[in-house]
């Protein structure tokens, strides 16, 4: 790399250097280190001290003076170009410097989709877990002006051993104009109380809060519903992983994500119609002692020869062990080694790769059933045992969802030959 080192930053538990190319104005570093000011944004010692493959490291460059792609170790540098636009550029860093920030951490930390606020007097971190555009920056800025103090308004790094929060003050994203880019304004630039690193009080997460904001035109009824509300474990869990960034890239991700949801009480969400009501909401939740393992589960990996893990669900609960299949010409069902789920008394969260989705008790243990090879007479067999006889063409439409949704996948027994995939071909 031969570009200069600008200025450094702490953020997330990391250290980011950030280096310029040839032609990047100082005004665009000058706003840059202003809006990060809270992440302890300065510039660059001279001389430059040698650069730190530990470290994340960002480039900028002109379109004048690109910079192709480098290494600092054997981490890939990203480079964002820049221009005169410095309200997009100054945009385009933040979302930037968060991908990067959480590629570093994905597989060791919990990394969810959310704000984050701390009592200042006990370290205790509410996460305001939703999507873009939920008001999780809003709902900050009003925790923060009632005292609350501000780590984040966009990503939460939870250490999944300790519960340890790592602070990510960055900048507020502020839509000062419709259709334009968001404007990156420090916490304390506005007034708002950010975490101090030389405090000794540590953020340690105390509860997660599905965001559930009602617009305006909400009717009765629903306005009444506002409040806080433990969610049962398969929706939170589903939300929880939907705001998560890397989970299929960690090991036993869904299992890690139970077992958090089950040290801190369960999952909340707070349903409000306006951002001023959240402060006493959500400091009366922190009030309320939570106990762990308020509701049963159990993990079960999609292969069969996985040990089940998990909190005072009985194994008698579950189907039977898994026990060999004779060979025949029958077709076996089996659990997608792609999946994983998690099992309580009222269905399962079945995760695949890129996706969750719940299912009922019977077609939760028609895919525990299925474990490793089972025929359809045998899982129509045992289902019955279970629940009594069903309905005429019931099992078949439990089956046929799952193997649509890709829980289970079909194979010939041991010995025997692939039918043709099309019939026509048969001679």
């Amino acid at each position: 790399m031969t570009e200069t080192l600008v200025f450094t930053m702490r953020a997330m538990g990391a250290v980011v250097d950030v280096f310029a190319g040839p032609g990047v104005s100082s005004r665009l570093i000058e706003t840059l280190v202003s809006a990060w000011t809270d992440c302890e944004a300065c510039p660059a010692p001279e001389p430059s001290p040698p650069r730190n493959p530990e470290h994340v490291s960002i480039v900028l460059a002109t379109r004048q003076n690109p910079v192709s792609a480098t290494t600092v170790g054997s981490r890939e540098v990203p480079v964002l170009t820049v221009d005169a636009d410095v309200p997009r550029v100054a945009q385009e860093f933040t979302s930037l410097v968060t991908l990067e920030l959480i590629r570093r951490h994905i597989g060791r930390m919990h990394l969810f989709h959310a704000a984050a606020l701390m009592q200042p007097g006990t370290g205790q971190v509410v996460a305001l877990v939703g999507p873009s555009g939920r008001g999780k920056t809003t709902a900050s800025r009003a925790l923060a002006r009632a005292g609350w103090v501000y780590l984040s308004d966009e990503t939460c790094a939870i250490d999944p051993e300790t519960l340890a929060v790592l602070p990510y003050p960055k900048p507020l994203s502020i839509i000062a104009k419709p259709a334009e880019p968001k404007t990156q304004i420090a916490a304390s630039a506005l007034g708002l109380r950010h975490h101090d690193p030389a405090s000794s009080v540590r953020p340690e997460l105390a509860r997660l809060v599905v965001l559930d904001r009602l617009d305006a035109g909400t009717r009765p009824h629903e306005d009444a519903a506002r409040g806080l509300r433990c969610l049962p474990l398969l929706e939170s869990l589903q939300v929880l992983a939907e705001q998560s960034s890397g989970l299929a890239r960690t090991r036993d991700g869904l299992l890690r994500l139970a077992e958090l949801a089950d040290r801190i009480g369960g999952v909340d969400a707070v349903t409000y119609t306006d951002s001023s009501q959240l402060p006493e909401l959500l400091a009366d939740s922190l009030e309320t002692r939570r106990d762990a393992g308020v509701e049963p589960w159990k993990y079960i990996a999609g292969s069969a020869l996985g040990e089940p893990a998990g909190h005072d669900l009985p194994s008698s609960d579950l189907p039977g062990p898994v026990v060999p299949e004779p060979k025949g010409s029958e077709r076996l069902y089996s659990r997608s080694v792609e999946t994983c789920g998690i099992v309580t008394d009222h269905g399962m969260l079945l995760m695949h790769p890129e996706r969750t989705v719940i299912y009922s008790e019977l077609g939760a243990d028609l895919w525990i059933e299925a474990g490793d090879g089972r025929t359809r007479h045998h899982l129509e067999e045992r289902l019955s045992e279970i629940y009594g006889p069903p309905p005429p063409g019931a099992f078949d439409v439990v089956l046929d969802t799952i193997l649509e949704d890709g829980g289970l996948v079909v194979s010939n027994p041991p010995g025997t030959a692939s039918p043709p995939t099309d019939p026509e071909e048969q001679p």
